[in-house]
């Protein structure tokens, strides 16, 4: 009751760093949260002897009466300090500060890059096999992990090789998955400044983190363009149709006449505010790993 009394007419500060200390802090209700933060900051509550602050007991009568001499206290130096502006203003906010800032980050694991002359760490040591291009080019052949081991180990056996341990002492020409870091961001007001009160506030991320007022809207773009690359299955070997039947595939098979064909993703181009219709356009910069 005395945090909203005064709320209508002063600034407080509400700090929870007192709150924390207090062993029983769970015990306060949430819709009284915000008030214990302030009166426990304001030393308007101190708690008992062992810092207790019992939000759920009942207050005896000389704890209600320190309770109203301090808030007296507090009163005065508020009204004391009180600044020479309406408290009550109906704010009218003008940016000051703008800077680039992140809205949002997107990863994606699902592309492909091209590399010549790479330390590989997935040469075979006893064949000189690129285990790992292997796994890439014969992705899409195989319902699981399990199904590409077993006809990696065959491959192994009908090469006498047992497809041990890997070495990087050799470098090769090979295709690599690549880990895609795509960074969105607009230039937003860091700060604003009220025209009639001269109260300033900062701009912050969660302004527009509620997804229930800002919607994304995209548009579609290529993110990796394909390259032209006949792909022949170097062995004999099986794929399995809808119904899971066994499928020969010979030895010479042409698997895909464009290596990784071309693959499309959507990117954001501006949030909107479905209630004020405010657009928020962002930049996009992409940073990409090949992950080996």
């Amino acid at each position: 009751m005395l945090f909203n009394y005064l709320k209508g007419d002063y600034t407080l500060t509400a700090s929870d760093e007192l709150l924390n200390k207090a062993p029983d802090k769970d015990n306060v209700s949430s819709w009284a949260l915000e008030a214990m933060k302030w009166a426990t900051g304001a030393a308007l509550m101190r708690g008992d002897g062992g810092g207790a602050l019992r939000p759920r007991y009942s207050a005896t009568r000389a704890e209600i009466a320190t309770i109203f001499k301090r808030f007296i206290e507090i009163k005065e130096d508020l009204e004391v300090n009180k600044p020479d502006v309406p408290t009550t203003c109906d704010h009218v906010w003008e940016t000051t500060e703008t800077a680039m800032v992140d809205v949002v980050v997107h990863e994606n694991e699902e592309n492909y890059v091209f590399l010549k002359d790479v330390n590989s760490m997935s040469i075979c040591n006893g064949c000189g096999m690129d285990i790992g291009q292997w796994y890439i080019d014969n992705r899409d052949n195989y319902e699981t992990a399990a199904e590409a081991e077993e006809a990696l180990n065959i491959n192994g056996t009908m090469k006498g090789c047992g497809h041990g341990s890997t070495r990087n002492s050799r470098t090769v020409d090979q295709t690599v998955t690549i880990k895609e870091t795509k960074t969105y961001a607009a230039e937003l007001p860091v700060r604003k400044k009220c025209t009639l009160c001269g109260t300033t506030k900062p701009w912050s991320i969660d302004d527009i983190s509620n997804r229930n007022i800002w919607i994304e809207h995209t548009k579609e773009v290529v993110v990796c363009e394909a390259w032209d690359e006949e792909l022949y299955i170097d062995e004999d070997s099986y794929k399995y149709d809808e119904d899971n039947n066994e499928i020969f595939v010979p030895a010479g098979s042409l698997i895909d006449t464009i290596h990784h064909p071309r693959r499309t993703n959507t990117e954001i181009e501006y949030f909107e505010n479905i209630k004020t219709g405010e657009k928020i356009y962002v930049e996009v910069s992409s940073c990409k790993h090949p992950k080996f």
